[in-house]
């Protein structure tokens, strides 16, 4: 069976780096920056549309305990994604809701989002870096600073996991998609602690966290789907408790072979939860 690929560039970690790698943000409508321990490979990205994909695993539909990712319809109510505060008063309702259906959880915490758009004078460029948004030890205090101890101290012992909603804010996807890495695939050896630093435009301060960004390996598989619209999302875990399922996605977004710079930008969202489950 013939599966449709794009063949493409992603950033990696050289496989012979031994240095901490760090990226960038500005603050300003420039790309990300990163140090010299990033390399482009050509990588195939599977298209996830295609029928009978999984059989190239033998394996059925995607899930978030397996691959860690998963697309699903989500169509949410009218909102303007530039104005923080509309988001966070009424788009954050659907996106609780939209993640205990779709996981089983039965406690969602909404904590925060993120408007990308690939045009001038947007501050956030589309992340062309392979990245986990946390390492094992960032996936735990990242909760502890944004839900407080008395949250998790109620929900002690049971299981929580992290699950990003991204979609598109402008149509469908035209530029710049998300590839992601089916976690199945991952050997956590080719993992690397990146340090990831972002610049406040307006105060210039500088906030410091740590990722996961990865080193090339023949066993990885890559998917995404085309033409995503806004009626679709892409639940992306970032974390796991449960160390008996796969524990995140690593993704990026990445450069179709037909788009240029006549292409129309991606706008996107991605909305950052904490889920927990009562079994």
């Amino acid at each position: 069976m013939t599966y449709s690929v794009e063949k493409t560039q992603l950033h990696y970690i050289k496989n012979d780096s031994t240095a901490v790698p760090v990226v960038n943000y500005s603050g300003h409508d420039e790309s990300q920056g990163y140090s010299d321990d990033y390399i482009f490979h050509e990588t195939d990205i599977i298209n996830a549309r295609t029928p009978d994909t999984r059989a190239l695993n033998d394996k059925a539909a995607f899930s978030l305990n397996r691959e860690a990712f998963k697309l699903v319809t989500f169509t949410p109510g009218n909102v303007d994604f530039l104005d923080t505060q509309s988001v966070s008063e009424t788009y954050y309702d659907d996106v609780e809701a939209l993640v205990k259906k779709e996981t089983g959880a039965s406690d969602v915490f909404v904590f925060d989002h993120t408007v990308r758009r690939g045009i001038k004078n947007s501050n956030r460029q589309p992340a062309y870096h392979i990245h986990n948004d946390y390492t094992f030890e960032t996936g735990q205090s990242r909760a502890l600073s944004v839900l407080g101890e008395d949250v998790l101290k109620k929900f002690s012992g049971k299981r929580m996991i992290q699950i990003n909603v991204w979609r598109s804010i402008d149509g469908i996807v035209e530029k710049d998609p998300l590839a992601l890495m089916d976690a199945t695939t991952l050997d956590p050896k080719d993992l690397v602690k990146t340090d990831i630093h972002f610049n406040d435009m307006n105060t210039g301060d500088t906030h410091k966290g740590e990722i996961f960004a990865l080193k090339k390996n023949p066993n990885q598989k890559w998917y995404y789907y085309p033409e995503m619209n806004e009626q679709e999302a892409i639940l992306i875990k970032g974390f796991d408790s449960d160390e008996s399922q796969s524990r995140f996605a690593m993704h990026t977004a990445f450069a179709l072979s037909n788009q240029n710079e006549k292409t129309k930008p991606r706008q996107s969202i991605e909305t950052r939860t904490y889920a927990f489950f009562d079994e």
